[in-house]
């Protein structure tokens, strides 16, 4: 009898140990955070994204693409964060064109599409890689988190930017008379007797590090062999555009009258 209950305690034990093996658990897996920080500015060369939380998990998003100095297109829309596929994805994009008439004024001219689909993907060093499916024949570049004011460095001004830039025949001089307000004045030599000429003046936007004008006028200009005016005729006035400066002392000019004779100058600043 002994050896019975003996044997029968050792079994029980057995079982006891095979059971509390087999109820060891699996840790669980990291859940991705959906609460992810991706509201702020974003931008590269020619768009301009603004993301906004709007809800739980929810973003409410508007963008700026400048497709000359004077004309582009806006985007509003609303997404949804995929944690897993790390993008946002929308199917309300609505795509306007617009006309720029003013500093931070533009007119719709009417509206491409609505109910737009795609996504912004968000890749590993903080950039966004946006993917429309109207427009995927536009490949955006990726766009850079504009830092805000507490991430930082403090906000440069047009007064950071004051000199002259030149490129080939054409050199630029800024000029700041504040902070954000300013004059612009192009020369543009065609020989050593003629020119053209532009004067005008801009507000400049220390997020974006642009400097817009609307008042552009362009002069023909014929000088003398002693090097003073001979005549002078007006082109135009009321040009529009704008000076991208770049933190590496270079800028790019866009001008709507004469966005053909610009493409692919860079200015490089002079020494003072």
């Amino acid at each position: 009898m002994k050896k019975t209950i003996a044997l029968l305690l050792a079994c029980i034990l057995c079982l006891a140990l095979f059971a509390a093996c087999g109820k060891t658990e699996t840790p669980a897996e990291p859940q991705e955070n959906a609460d992810v920080s991706l509201a702020g500015d974003y931008m590269n060369d020619r768009c301009s994204v603004t993301i906004a939380e709007d809800g739980e998990n929810g973003f409410a998003i508007t963008a700026y693409w400048g497709e000359t100095a004077k004309d582009g297109f806006n985007w509003t829309l609303t997404g949804t964060y995929d944690a897993a596929a790390k993008r946002i994805n929308y199917t309300d994009a609505k795509k306007e064109s617009v006309t720029y008439t003013d500093v931070g004024v533009f007119d719709v001219n009417g509206v491409v599409f609505e109910n737009g689909t795609g996504y912004i993907q968000v890749n590993d060093d903080g950039s966004l890689t946006w993917n429309d499916a109207q427009d995927a024949d536009m490949a955006f570049e990726p766009l850079e988190r504009v830092a805000n004011e507490d991430e930082a460095e403090p906000q440069r001004t047009l007064k950071d930017f004051v000199g002259s830039y030149s490129a080939d025949r054409c050199t630029i001089v800024v000029e700041a008379t504040s902070d954000t307000d300013g004059t612009i004045s192009v020369h543009w030599g065609s020989s050593v007797s003629d020119a053209y000429e532009w004067t005008m003046t801009g507000y400049f936007d220390g997020d974006t590090m642009r400097m817009s004008y609307s008042d552009g006028v362009k002069k023909y200009v014929v000088f003398n062999e002693d090097g003073t005016l001979a005549e002078e005729t007006v082109e135009y006035e009321n040009g529009c555009g704008r000076l991208q400066f770049f933190g590496d002392g270079t800028l790019r000019w866009e001008d709507e009258q004469e966005a053909d004779n610009l493409v692919g100058m860079t200015f490089e600043k002079l020494p003072a």
